[in-house]
């Protein structure tokens, strides 16, 4: 068996590079260990094996798909890599590692263009996980496929794209990561108690109360799937853990938290979403579950604790507020801060870190640290003063990007009505980016909810390739819908926009110093369903320190 992870938790495998997701690993492992007595052991990085580069291109050479590149269609692609054996030296070293990872695993992408100092390529390749349970040619079966999944998206459409714009012409390597996933099993199902990300920069910020060197933290319940889409989250600045983006109205809380939640079936080796709600048998794994659970009552328009309710009605849902974590995790907090400081010290940038953390233990796992890729230098915005208000047609006032767009040629709009009642929404998220490749010039994007939200019910389900094009993406949040931006940063969404300098405003329909001049945009004619382009010459205002911004016709 092999002997490994004595002094470090990691070994790698190959002579060629690690790739940047591992770089990131294993010099966040020195900074520890620099500075171990300001943690004492209560920062952890799970075990970890890397393969480097060269595996990769064995890989490829041993199954002749050297001639597969950009160009190539997905589809086939995808079949010859299902179709790939690995090389028996390949398989050898596979074995090995399952002799010592006797749990489940994470299987992570680390490519040689990955975080990146300027474009991480967050969530462009892929991330996997995988019982590692059965007979030991089960086992492996399981890792094979699993590192295929990895391979095959150096050629995923939106790598393919996000690529051509940030790196063209660079040569693209994937290495891997096999990872211990952290967590335990509850009942058949794997999974931590708190998943989450951090910057230590707060470029989105949701008040003027806070500052952009306080840091932000995102955190859900489960695994952490979860905390890096478009989904609900909670989210805490480091300096001011009592606000809210939503505000602290019950409702708006309720409307705002987690319920939807990821496990590792252990049986079936698949990634699974539940329902608090549905499954409330899953608080009952948890005796510290009221640290970030609660009950809304609709009746009476309140948050209560979970024991204050023996049981729960129609009127009331279980939702993850993370209310009384501050209280009770306070060195939570002032670890994530001390591990920010000397991350950022080391690195000389700002960073942007992935973890887990169990609520009985209290052991914080980083399962990734990297810089913080195209982070935002606030530069003076200066918007005029004489903006003649007829020709306003959004506003905003938080969480705001900060840059000046001029004479941009177009809008497109989707409709928040046509999109609310229609059945495949879907199909308008393939309009859209049918639209994003058509358009000579870049866009003014706009739209109910969240832009790229796996779930449909709140916003444009597009992918990356699918907006890549726009200059500014607007998200209204429609008072009397469903639909609401997600004023989170740590998504792989945001990340995109970073690197793609397109700025990000939400529009708050029916809130104060927020403006949908909704009759605008009901003149015209749908171009298809629910989709609106307007032709012009727009300007776009976003002054992210002072939190205000205006997207306005130049046409009375």
């Amino acid at each position: 068996m092999l002997e490994i992870f004595s002094g470090k938790k990691y070994k790698i495998f190959g002579n060629g590079s690690i790739g940047g997701k591992a770089s990131g690993l294993s010099f966040a492992e020195e900074v520890l260990e620099k500075y171990y007595k300001d943690f004492k052991g209560t920062v952890k990085i799970p075990e970890s094996f890397f393969i480097a580069t060269d595996y990769y291109e064995m890989f490829l050479e041993y199954n002749r798909l050297e001639d597969i590149d950009e160009n190539t269609p997905y589809e086939e692609a995808e079949i010859r890599f299902k179709e790939a054996e690995f090389p028996p030296e390949y398989k050898k070293m596979l074995k090995e590692i399952l002799q010592v990872m006797d749990y489940p695993l994470a299987v992570r992408s680390s490519s040689l263009l990955e975080d990146n100092i300027k474009y991480s390529f967050a969530g462009k390749y892929y991330t996997t996980f995988i019982s590692n349970r059965g007979t030991e040619r089960e086992r492996l079966k399981q890792l094979e496929k699993a590192i295929k999944e990895v391979y095959l998206s150096v050629y995923g459409p939106d790598a393919v794209t996000y690529r051509k714009k940030h790196a063209s012409g660079q040569r693209e390597l994937m290495g891997v990561i096999v990872q211990r996933l952290i967590g335990s099993q509850k009942g058949i199902y794997f999974y931590p108690d708190v998943s989450g990300v951090g910057f230590s920069r707060n470029y989105r910020r949701w008040t003027d109360r806070i500052k952009i060197e306080d840091g932000v933290v995102r955190l859900v319940f489960g695994l952490g799937t979860k905390c890096t889409g478009r989904g609900y989250a909670r989210i805490f600045s480091l300096t001011n853990l009592r606000l809210r983006p939503e505000g602290n109205n019950p409702q708006e809380i309720a409307k705002n938290s987690q319920e939807a939640f990821d496990v590792l079936n252990l049986m079936t080796g698949e990634l699974e979403t539940y329902d608090i709600n549905d499954v409330p048998q899953f608080l009952s794994y948890h005796p510290r579950i009221s640290d970030i659970a609660q009950v809304y009552s609709r009746k009476d328009n309140a948050i209560l604790n979970l024991n204050m309710l023996s049981s729960k009605s129609g009127l009331e849902k279980y939702i993850f507020t993370f209310e009384n974590f501050p209280r009770r995790h306070k060195a939570f907090f002032n670890m994530v801060s001390a591990l920010f400081k000397c991350l950022e010290s080391e690195m000389k940038v700002p960073v942007d870190i992935e973890f887990t953390y169990d609520l009985e233990t209290g052991e914080f796992y980083l399962v990734q640290a990297r810089p913080l890729s195209s982070y935002e230098t606030f530069r003076k915005v200066h918007i005029p003063k004489d903006i003649d208000k007829r020709c306003v047609l959004l506003k905003g006032d938080r969480m705001l990007t900060n840059g000046v767009l001029k004479n941009i040629k177009y809008i497109v709009y989707v409709d928040h009505e046509v999109y609310s009642n229609y059945k495949d929404k879907h199909e308008i998220a393939r309009i859209i980016g049918r639209i994003n490749k058509s358009l000579g010039d870049r866009y003014i994007l706009v739209g109910p909810g969240r832009w790229g939200s796996s779930n449909p019910y709140l916003g444009v389900p597009v992918i990356y390739n699918e907006i890549s094009n726009a200059a500014m993406i607007v998200e209204l949040g429609i008072k009397n819908g469903d639909f609401m931006p997600e004023l989170s940063y740590g998504t792989h969404f945001f990340a995109d926009l970073d690197a793609d300098n397109i700025l990000y405003m939400p529009v708050f329909d029916g809130y104060e110093n927020n403006i949908f001049n909704e009759q605008w945009f009901k003149k015209g004619s749908y171009i298809d369903t629910g989709v609106k382009i307007f032709e012009g010459r727009f300007d776009a205002y976003l002054d992210g320190e002072k939190m205000v911004g205006y997207v306005i016709s130049n046409e009375k």
